[in-house]
């Protein structure tokens, strides 16, 4: 704890100057834990883990793709993997920051089974239909329907919560395909959404930048709270 005994003492020093006459040894290892992140030396990106909210490379703006190394059985494993992980997490959508690399990256799969599970009501009113496995590098992303429809949002880098927010309409996106040949992407309704969301991955946005505050809200608070409600303590 040496090394962390100036940053304590300024600490208590401001405390003290804001008459703040108590503080707790947990309130210092949660301030320390902010400002002394560090990964394990084995976590290196990309990463087998989703990156949550709090880590610096979900903020940064990402970097375009050199062409050069998009043949590059390195880069090719390396897409192979981004699509390893939304598997794994199953998510619809996932950018290359999400797992550590500041990469102008991101895939898409939406597939049929997961869009069969969705009530066919919601399906018709949210235009939700399914999407093969797509890969955007480099892409440039154009709104070509700016009214906005307003939906719930998840994000795998902010794990169980979920806000309203608001999206264009319909999208198009030209991008590079994993081999490098350029493509354009036209979508609308949920697929125009997810793609929406995962361009604001690159530039360091997160959707709770866009939500709507007041509806941030904790998915499993139920069953949380049922749980510790059920805990018998002797």
């Amino acid at each position: 704890m040496s090394r962390y005994s100036n940053i304590i003492s300024g600490r208590v020093k401001n405390m003290q100057k804001c008459s703040v006459r108590s503080f707790s040894f947990r309130s210092i290892i949660k301030f320390l834990s902010i400002y002394y992140r560090v990964k394990p030396e084995s976590a290196k990106p990309p990463y087998n883990f989703i990156c949550q909210v709090g880590d610096p490379v979900l903020r940064q703006k990402a970097a375009p793709i050199d062409t050069k190394i998009i043949q590059t059985q390195e880069f090719q494993n390396t897409v192979d993997h981004l699509h390893k992980m939304l598997r794994k997490y199953d998510t619809v959508g996932l950018a290359a920051p999400q797992i550590g690399l500041p990469w102008q990256l991101f895939v898409i799969e939406l597939r049929e089974d997961s869009v069969n599970e969705v009530h066919p009501f919601f399906q018709k009113t949210c235009n939700i239909v399914p999407c093969p496995l797509t890969y955007f590098i480099n892409p440039k992303l154009e709104i070509i329907n700016p009214e906005e429809d307003i939906m719930f949002e998840t994000c795998a880098s902010i794990n169980c919560y979920h806000a309203e927010v608001a999206r264009p309409l319909e999208v198009e996106i030209k991008a590079l395909n994993r081999f490098g040949e350029p493509f354009c992407w036209r979508e609308k309704g949920w697929l125009a959404r997810i793609a929406h969301h995962e361009m604001d991955h690159l530039k360091g946005l997160l959707y709770t930048d866009r939500m709507f505050p007041l509806t941030f809200d904790y998915i499993d608070w139920e069953k949380t709270y049922n749980k510790k409600r059920n805990v018998v303590i002797n």
